[in-house]
Formats: structure tokens, sequence, C-alpha cells
């Protein structure tokens, strides 16, 4: 579905990533892993058209797409979910999760995905006329999931999406990641949270400064000695 091949990219005259090159395929759970500043938001960033790469070539479903707008790569299906969430803190969860219908495939079947989402997190329902801002960190990732789902995208990228949260809202999140790609949604997750990660991806990649240093199925990064030391502190 998304193919990203020898992407390079730059901040001014600082150069982010180097020879970038991922997949991802249809139904698949593909997961980018890496520190702090290795890169993984810009490859991301890159794909949903935020920045343009300097070389390198970013395709959707057969289609070249660097040098569309983001709005423009929503309307194919290609959705991301960004890291801190950037919610309207003011308005409503309902008015934030009405506002991520904007192609319009997605506002002719509003209703019913919303429905989707309220059944994926009850809380939501319950908060529909709760501002945003007033969430706890963990409704509010959801208000922010369910925006991109409203969308409609046939691929939803997700940028750290367990940043900040406890525990066991964590888990609670990674489960319903798996229901969401169950559904038959596919799913490009940036993570630091290795474990989860990794146990819910069907193949995996590792990024240190802005490039890809391993890369395989989510079990055997888990297995790989160096991964395991460096991720999970082992």
């Amino acid at each position: 579905m998304l193919e990203i091949v020898g992407i390079e990219a730059c901040y001014g005259s600082i150069q982010a990533l180097w020879d970038v090159s991922f997949r991802v395929d249809q139904g698949e759970v593909v997961t980018i892993l890496g520190s702090n500043g290795a890169g993984k938001s810009t490859a991301i960033h890159v794909a949903q058209g935020l920045i343009r790469p300097t070389s390198g070539e970013t395709r959707f479903l057969g289609e070249v797409i660097q040098r569309l707008s983001p709005h423009q790569v929503v309307e194919r299906g290609l959705c991301l979910v960004p890291e801190a969430r950037h919610l309207f803190p003011h308005m409503s969860v309902l008015e934030n999760l009405e506002l991520g219908a904007y192609p319009r495939k997605a506002r002719v079947v509003r209703e019913e995905t919303l429905q989707w989402i309220y059944n994926l997190f009850p809380i939501l329902q319950r908060r529909k006329k709760q501002r945003a801002g007033t969430l706890s960190g963990g409704e509010q990732q959801m208000v922010a999931i369910g925006r991109g789902l409203m969308a409609k995208p046939s691929l939803l990228m997700m940028d750290e999406p367990s940043l900040g949260l406890a525990p066991l809202i964590v888990a609670e999140l990674f489960r319903i990641i798996s229901e969401i790609n169950e559904h038959g949604l596919s799913i490009l997750l940036v993570e630091q949270n290795a474990r989860h990660a990794l146990s819910l991806a069907s193949r995996a990649y590792v990024m240190e400064t802005g490039r890809i240093t391993h890369e395989g199925s989510g079990k055997e990064l888990l297995a790989d000695p160096s991964i395991r030391t460096a991720y999970l502190g082992m």
C-alpha cells in the first residue's frame, strides 16, 4: 500500500533522513522503532506530505504522492494520528471527531463511522459534549485516534500513541489498535514502546540517526539480542 523508497529529508541545512526505505502491505501492522531523534516522525511526516523530501519517492496505492498537499494525501486514504494529539482543547469531543470526517467519502458515512468509534471507545460517547482539553491523557489519545478513523483511511499512521500514558492504559490502547487492524485497516506505528509494538507488528524497522538499521518480522526483532539490549533493557 505504502512504499517509501530512498527518501532523504532535511530541516534547513540539517539532514534528518538518509536513504530511508520501508513499506506497508495490505492488512499489516508495521512498526518503526527508535529512540528520540532517530528520524521516525520525520519519515511519516514525509509520507503524509508535511515535509518534502530532497530525494527519493513516496508511493501510496501505486501513485507517487510526495508532491501532494497533506489534505490530498488524506483524501487518498492515508491519515496520520500525530504525536501529542493536537486536539482542539476548547471544542467538544464530538466536534473534534467530526472534524476528522473532512474527505468527501468520509462525510457520506460520518454517522456510521462515529458509532463504530463509540463502540471502540465507549467513554467518548459518554464524554461527547465535554471539552477535549479537560480529558485525561488516555482519553485525549482515544479522541485523536477516533478523529483519524473518521477520515475513513485505508492506512492509518500513528506517531507515538502510547507516549506519556500509564501502563494499564498503554496495554488497553494496543489491544484497541489490534482490533482496528482486525477490522481491515492497515497500520503504520511509530513507537518507543518496543515490547508492545513488536508484539503487535507483522513487520518492523529500527531507525537510528536517520537511517534504517534493522528490519524483519516483529518476532525476529523481539528476539534479536541487540534490540533486546537497546530497547528492552535486557
